[in-house]
């Protein structure tokens, strides 16, 4: 499937021109102006040869053989129509002057009478045939200089095509294509379908804008690339979507854009303005412009799809940072001291920012609140949920202590915000430093694991994550921890990483690792380590990486002299 942008354009006319009814068809129509052309030909011929009675007569058969073709090819009422009188008078003139020399060369080099009429013949059209090309540029000469309709639309034509080369802007060169062709065809509308790869913007201006999606097997593909030029949409019989369409528009001529055999483009011409049918030298011209127009199309359009994954690449750039700023901004800035404790956290953003987060709050009474989340998606959309979340959960401990309420109510809060298909997990548990007891809640977060007496083991609590189900309850459980033992709060980050060959850190490894290291002062920076080996050199970091090591230290038993950090 390939889809075409269509731009388009129409007259400013009170209604489209109707277009001349035919009595018989084109075909049958060609036929009689060939026999036309015949009989008028052989009638002038046979009655100057019965009047003069001389065989002379035979010079002037290239003559009457001009007339054929030319009437055979509709030119004359034609020519009648679209010149000025000055452009006809020099064009008689001039083939006057060019029969008249063949006619005196061949009276000078057969001036006998008795010569064969085959002589005459064959010797008028080898001097056609040698002074054709200086009758053939004198009168395009003519035709530049004062046929000035046709030097109007050349010079147009002209000065389209001379900057073909430098323009490389598809807007600028569609805009100049179809001012060409309304300056040279006056059509009542004209549609240009380009080929693109990728939603394009819509410009301000007066053209209409609109997207046609083409199978790539439709039946006019395949006709424009084996009959190039310019196509009469009535005389088309093909079983194509795209040409039902262009009858439907009234499109008259349809001149394919081909460049290195794929079709790049489609102009579609509607009903002149005049009534005037498109004749064979509108024809020519548009072929001559399809052939120099495709491969500057294709250009351009290489050219915009370049731009568009530049801008594309500078505008997810500018998330990421925007993201990473969202991020950092609502991240705290200092840990508070606690005195026979130790808290040190770790935050490792992804390049394509996911939604980790983490909190501490130091309340009035000396406890402590810790947070740990992860908003599923990424880039700004999952950075301002994740602001959101944070701001919410600030607002809800100030009059709440239970860590069940406060996540149930942050997740009313957010059920009515979030946008559709996204939901936050999250962990939330309240210290008392003087006693070590941790009662704490969970909305469907990673639990934590705690190290205590040579072993690890997780504290659950159940909970559905922020955001999905208005009304959810949250489960709290409590535990205490005693001196020497500690506690990691981690994400998703640490254990969904994957190794070169694709396998998964995993949560099995991250316990063995906990249980073979209980030095927690360089438990992080073990983890860190480990993490890089089993990722390997040249790993790019697929998700955020969040971790937040609690301590009770050994040997201390009272934190009440604890600094306190009060809320914002």
């Amino acid at each position: 499937m390939s889809t075409f942008q269509v731009v388009s354009r129409t007259a400013q006319a009170s209604a489209p021109p109707k277009k001349r009814p035919r009595r018989i068809s084109q075909e049958w129509s060609a036929v009689i102006r060939v026999v036309r052309s015949m009989g008028i030909s052989a009638f002038l011929f046979v009655a100057l040869r019965d009047i003069t009675g001389s065989d002379y007569t035979f010079i002037l058969l290239p003559v009457f053989l001009s007339i054929f073709i030319a009437g055979s090819r509709g030119y004359p009422f034609n020519m009648i129509l679209n010149s000025t009188p000055l452009y006809l008078l020099l064009t008689f003139c001039l083939a006057l002057v060019y029969y008249g020399a063949i006619t005196e060369f061949v009276l000078l080099t057969h001036f006998n009478p008795d010569t064969a009429r085959i002589i005459f013949v064959t010797t008028a059209l080898a001097w056609v045939i040698i002074l054709e090309p200086v009758r053939a540029y004198l009168q395009s000469r003519i035709s530049r200089r004062f046929n000035v309709r046709n030097r109007e639309a050349i010079k147009a034509v002209e000065a389209f095509t001379s900057t073909l080369r430098e323009e490389i802007d598809l807007d600028q060169l569609r805009g100049r294509f179809l001012t060409v062709i309304e300056q040279t065809m006056q059509p009542y509308s004209v549609s240009l379908w380009v080929r693109t790869t990728m939603h394009q913007q819509e410009q301000p201006g007066s053209t209409e804008r609109s997207e046609f999606t083409v199978a790539g097997n439709d039946p006019i593909i395949v006709y424009a690339l084996s009959h190039p030029g310019a196509m009469e949409v009535d005389r088309l019989q093909l079983d194509s979507p795209v040409l039902q369409q262009l009858k439907t528009d009234a499109v008259e001529i349809a001149l394919p854009l081909v460049s290195q055999g794929e079709l790049i483009g489609l102009l579609a011409l509607g009903p002149r303005l005049k009534r005037q049918e498109y004749a064979r030298e509108d024809r020519t011209l548009l072929n001559n412009l399809a052939t120099q127009v495709a491969p500057a199309l294709r250009v351009a359009q290489m050219v915009y799809e370049q731009q568009e994954q530049v801008r594309e690449h500078e505008r997810i750039e500018q998330e990421l940072r925007t993201a990473q700023a969202i991020q950092h901004a609502f991240l705290p800035k200092d840990v508070p001291a606690l005195p026979g404790w130790q808290l040190m956290p770790y935050y490792q953003p992804a390049r394509e920012v996911g939604g980790d987060f983490y909190d501490i709050f130091v309340f009035a009474d000396g406890r402590l609140g810790l947070v740990i989340g992860d908003v599923s998606g990424k880039g700004v959309p999952a950075a301002l949920v994740m602001a959101t979340v944070h701001t919410m959960l600030r607002t809800a401990v100030q009059g709440m202590l239970a860590p069940g309420e406060v996540l149930a109510r942050v997740n009313d809060l957010l059920a009515t915000e979030i946008p559709a298909g996204m939901f936050v997990t999250c962990f939330y548990a309240l210290l008392d430093p003087g006693s070590g007891r941790l009662r704490y809640a969970n909305a469907g977060h990673e639990p934590p694991y705690r190290q205590h007496g040579g072993s690890v083991t997780e504290l659950w609590a159940t909970g559905m994550p922020l955001g999905l189900m208005p009304g959810s309850c949250y489960e709290e459980q409590e535990a205490t921890l005693a001196p020497g033992e500690s506690l990691l709060f981690y994400s998703d980050g640490l254990v969904e990483a994957h190794s070169p060959s694709r396998e998964m850190f995993g949560f099995p490894r991250l316990q063995k690792l906990l249980e073979v290291h209980p030095d927690a002062p360089s438990l992080i920076g073990f983890l860190l380590g480990e993490l890089q080996r089993f990722t390997g050199e040249g790993w790019e970091q697929e998700d955020d990486v969040t971790l937040l090591l609690l301590q009770r230290l050994p040997g201390l038993h009272n934190g009440k002299s604890m600094q306190k950090r009060v809320l914002d």
